[in-house]
Order: structure tokens, then C-alpha cells, then sequence
């Protein structure tokens, strides 16, 4: 009798050191199916957020073969990183062509964009069982960004190409309700799987009494009510409407907008900060301190940009919620985001997402009353991450999904 577990490659740009949530939600996921699968991680070096970091091409980690290829490593903008990804794309294919197996599980994520549609390929011409694990979906995303015209011929190409990588797939993943419909008209009439299988939060993020938050202090927070944007400063949030409602609370010396992190926005919020005594802009802070940044603040905005609907998921919402923070949602009515803070009473949503309307609420959630409705928001947060929303809830999930 055979009783060799069967084999399973993950496939990402993103892991294991790599820092940034996806990385790290996708070496949970690697790590946790190793427990019913022989798991090889085929991803890149861990330069994405900071360039020139190199990791062993070889190693083993928690029960996983990790294989680290590179491709050519341009720092800058958009085009720069467009050449890396074609680059490592190519690298992963010839990897992929050389190393699975007939018989192979696959779950390969969809950064950088063009890599689903190699590997789905390899996955065709070896005979492996292939799932998409969908974290954004491309070419919409380019064109709520504004990067691709939707009725332009390179519009047009992209959306031929990636779904004909979908329909090279067997399963998909997804994150949320909204992100499966729109992967189900990709896919028209083919029938596929689909199993949705929500991100998580870390499971020791947890509140923070403010008073004694060490980095409120080190950063001269005390007595503040603090508004929090932090991660990816990228194209698909609506940062604008956090400078502008920034701006139009400038006479509140009470009240702070904190940005953490970086990205293609970043200069936006540096503009933003200049001159102002209430927005503090900080970058990307290390994992270990990643509690502690989420906890000082007493609320959160996640902002996105219209035309987002079922085409990105925040990951970050989860160790929000579980850090005790509610959220300020400026998103789709139908949105996953929407959707979770209303059923757990987690927070509040804009109706409409405009500058004023942002200030408005943030004065009066910076009051006495307005500050215990947030604490309770937060820990209504904090009960639905406990009820549904940590690594082993997905995991079993995953496993389920891959056999």
C-alpha cells in the first residue's frame, strides 16, 4: 500500500522571508498543508519591499522544500517592475517544465500577474492538478487603477490572455463572495470549482490598552485620537481622501492620521504630510512590531477606488479586526469589506467617499461617546477574527480544496 503523501507545489513571487502579508498568509498556508502534503514552495528572493535582500536558493522550512528563483531585479516604477516580473515569469516556467510531475498538486497565486498563465501551461503539459489562488484579478484591476484603458486593443489582448489562463485551471480559491462572481464570468461557461476561503489574522495580534502602547509613545501619540492608513500605499486605494480629510481637520490638534508603510502612493502621502502636525507618516515597521503599530490606532481606514468590486480582498482587514481597531470602509456596498464590518458591527461605512464626510465622522468618533462606540466596534472586531477568522479555520479549508 502507498502511503506517500501527495506532492504539492505553492507557487509565488511572495514568501517566507519576504515581508508583507500575502507573503507571509501564503507561507502559513504552505506550512499548515504540510501536515497531508509533501509541499515545495517555488517562489522569488525576498526583494520586493526592499531591494538587493538575498535568500538560500535552497531550504527547508517547517515540514516545506522551499526553491527561490530570480529574474532580473530593477528597483523603480511601474515599467521596472513589469521587466521583473516578465523575467521571473520566464525562470518559473522553465523551473515548472523541469519539475512537477505527473500527478502534482499545484496552488499558484496570481503575483505577478503573467505567472498563472505559466504555470497553468506547465500544469497542462506535465498532467498536474492545478488551483488558482486569486488575491487580485487582472486586467480589471489595471483598468480601475487607471494603468489600461478598458476599450483599448491592450485591454483587449490582457483579457484574452488571462482567461485562457483560467480556464487552465482545475479549482480556484478565492477570497470573498464578490471576487468569485466576477472569477465566475471569467470562466463563462466552463464549470470549475470555487471555494472560498478567506484570508486571517495572525494569532498573536491582539489589543493593546492605549494608554500603554509603546508605540503611541514613541512616536508622541499620547492624548491622541489616531486614524490609521497602513501596508500598501498602491494604486487601488483612495488615499486622496484621507490627505483631503486630513487637511480639513488641520484646527483639531486632538486628532492624527498616521500613514505606516509604502508604495506607488507614497509620494501623495509625503505631500500630504509636509507642513501638517496632524498626519504622521512612517514607513513600513518589522513584522515583531506589527501588534503594537496596529493597536495605537483607535480606528482604521481601508479606502478603495471605485470599480474595485470582487477584484481585490484586504488582507489587512483581518489583524485589524483582531487587534481590537474597527474600520472605516470607503468600498463597494456589495464588497467583502462592506459585507464583514456590517455583519460583525465591526466599524462604519462611508456612504458616500468624499473628504467631509470622512472628517464628519472622524469628529465625532474623536469625542468621549464617539470613543467608546469605536472600543466597542473594535471588540466586536476582535470576536469575529476569535470566530472565524484565524490560520487553522483557512487551512482546513485549503486541504479540503486541494484534494
Amino acid at each position: 500500500m502507498n502511503c506517500e503523501r501527495p506532492r504539492l507545489w505553492c507557487v509565488s513571487e511572495l514568501y517566507f522571508p519576504e515581508q508583507g502579508t500575502a507573503s507571509h498568509l501564503l507561507t502559513q498556508t504552505a506550512e499548515g498543508l504540510a501536515k497531508d502534503y509533501d509541499v515545495h514552495v517555488l517562489c522569488g528572493q525576498p526583494d520586493y519591499f526592499v531591494s538587493g535582500q538575498k535568500a538560500p536558493a535552497r531550504e527547508s522550512r517547517n515540514g516545506t522544500r522551499i526553491y527561490r528563483v530570480g529574474g532580473t531585479r530593477f528597483g523603480g516604477g511601474l515599467v521596472s517592475r513589469l521587466i521583473n516580473a516578465l523575467t521571473f515569469t520566464c525562470v518559473i516556467l522553465f523551473f515548472a517544465l523541469v519539475h512537477f510531475r505527473k500527478g502534482d498538486r499545484i496552488l499558484a497565486a496570481t503575483n505577478p500577474p503573467p505567472v498563472p498563465l505559466v504555470i497553468g501551461l506547465a500544469a497542462k503539459v506535465r498532467r498536474c492538478r492545478a488551483t488558482m489562488l486569486v488575491h487580485d484579478v487582472y486586467p480589471e484591476v489595471l483598468a480601475a487603477t487607471g494603468t489600461v484603458d478598458r476599450r483599448s486593443l491592450p485591454y483587449r489582448v490582457l483579457s484574452s490572455l488571462f482567461r485562457a489562463s483560467y480556464l487552465m485551471f482545475d479549482t480556484f480559491v478565492v477570497l470573498g463572495e464578490d471576487m468569485k462572481r466576477i472569477v465566475q464570468e471569467k470562466l463563462g461557461n466552463a464549470e470549475r470549482p470555487i471555494f472560498v476561503i478567506p484570508n486571517w489574522a495572525d494569532d498573536d495580534i491582539q489589543p493593546i490598552d492605549r494608554d500603554a502602547n509603546p508605540f503611541r509613545a514613541e512616536h508622541g501619540l499620547e492624548g491622541k485620537f489616531i486614524v490609521q492608513f497602513s501596508g500598501n500605499f498602491g494604486r487601488t486605494h483612495d488615499l486622496q481622501l484621507l490627505v483631503d480629510a486630513a487637511r480639513l481637520l488641520a484646527d483639531r490638534e486632538d486628532i492624527v492620521f498616521l500613514f505606516v508603510g509604502t508604495g506607488a502612493k507614497a509620494g501623495l502621502v509625503d505631500d500630504g504630510a509636509t507642513g501638517r502636525s496632524n498626519v504622521v507618516f512612517l514607513p513600513r515597521q518589522p513584522r515583531e512590531r506589527l501588534r503594537e503599530m496596529l493597536a495605537a490606532s483607535d480606528a482604521t481606514i481601508i479606502s478603495f477606488v471605485d470599480g474595485m468590486l470582487g477584484l481585490s480582498v484586504p488582507s489587512r482587514m483581518y489583524n485589524v479586526m483582531a487587534a481590537g481597531v474597527p474600520i472605516i470602509a470607503s468600498a463597494h456596498p456589495a464588497s467583502e469589506l462592506v459585507r464583514e464590518i456590517t455583519a460583525a458591527n465591526s466599524g462604519w461605512v462611508l456612504d458616500r467617499p468624499d473628504p467631509e464626510n470622512l472628517a464628519d465622522l472622524v469628529r465625532s468618533l474623536a469625542s468621549r461617546d464617539g470613543l467608546a462606540e469605536a472600543q466597542q466596534r473594535g471588540q466586536n472586531a476582535r470576536t469575529a477574527v476569535l470566530d472565524r477568522y484565524l490560520a487553522h479555520h483557512a487551512i482546513e479549508l485549503y486541504s479540503r480544496a486541494m484534494r
